[in-house]
């Protein structure tokens, strides 16, 4: 079973820095791991307010250089490390959170960096472990151009995009997922450069050969909210023929697996 919090939905500088919706990343627990995915502004104070341990993170996974990705990184790196007094957890990051370059500098201190028992940078087509726990670098188009997404394989198979406009390729880095995450900040016909928009999400999911049994879309930027991110999931899951639904903040879906067969779990509000 895969249980995935949102500790937040936000997408784009407006709908962040107005807090429109919450920009707190979001928690994976697969096979006895717990993985933070992009803890962005507020990470702490909304696992707090939706009763997320953060003390049991066995990782963090920050996709690229962009404040409403990284900034609370440093202090859950803390957390994972029970106050920076146990050396524990893993910490996997693109180039530029690790290093910085051209107009990035490095979004985590050295004295952070030496907190977990293992932090690393991966670029694209790069994987690695974490526990039984199988993690790949996907590939994006961004303004941030050393960033990545994520598939984290286990007894299911998660698939996260970050933030990237679609390309012909990037369907490759998805085939048979249980679950995708797509970050898709703009609804129809409002298209906006390095970002998804959902007339790209419709192409990208087309493209997959093999569909993912559920779509949650999420990283919703004002345009996507002004225009219902719940009717742009309807119409995208409509001409795909894939389950979609938006994420809300604070949601936690689950999904179960029955003997053999895979099925999607009861949907927590």
């Amino acid at each position: 079973m895969a249980k995935i919090t949102f500790l937040g939905t936000a997408g784009g500088r407006v709908t962040v820095l107005t807090q429109l919706r919450a920009s707190g990343g979001i928690i994976l627990e697969l096979d006895g791991e717990m993985l933070h995915i992009d803890p962005g502004p507020g990470a702490l104070v909304r696992a707090k307010q939706y009763k997320v341990r953060l003390r049991k993170l066995t990782g963090i996974l920050c996709s690229h250089c962009h404040p409403d990705h990284y900034t609370d990184l440093e202090v859950v790196i803390e957390s994972m490390t029970q106050g920076a007094k146990k050396k524990r957890g893993v910490l996997l990051m693109g180039e530029n959170v690790l290093k910085g370059s051209g107009d990035f500098r490095p979004a985590v201190s050295p004295y952070h960096i030496k907190l977990p028992e293992k932090a690393a940078s991966l670029k694209p087509g790069e994987k690695t472990s974490l526990g039984s726990l199988e993690i790949k670098a996907t590939p994006t188009r961004h303004g941030e151009p050393k960033g990545i997404g994520f598939v984290i394989s286990g007894s299911e198979k998660i698939g996260y995009t970050s933030d990237t406009e679609y390309f012909p390729g990037l369907e490759r880095h998805f085939e048979g997922l249980d679950v995708l995450i797509m970050n898709i900040l703009r609804p129809r016909n409002t298209e906006w450069p390095e970002h998804m928009s959902t007339n790209q999400a419709e192409r990208f999911l087309k493209a997959i050969k093999r569909k993912p049994k559920l779509v949650i879309i999420q990283g919703f930027g004002m345009k996507m909210l002004r225009a219902n991110p719940f009717r742009e999931a309807a119409w995208l899951g409509k001409r795909t023929r894939v389950k979609v639904i938006a994420a809300r903040d604070g949601q936690v879906i689950e999904t179960t697996r029955e003997g053999k067969k895979q099925g999607l779990g009861k949907f927590i509000k």
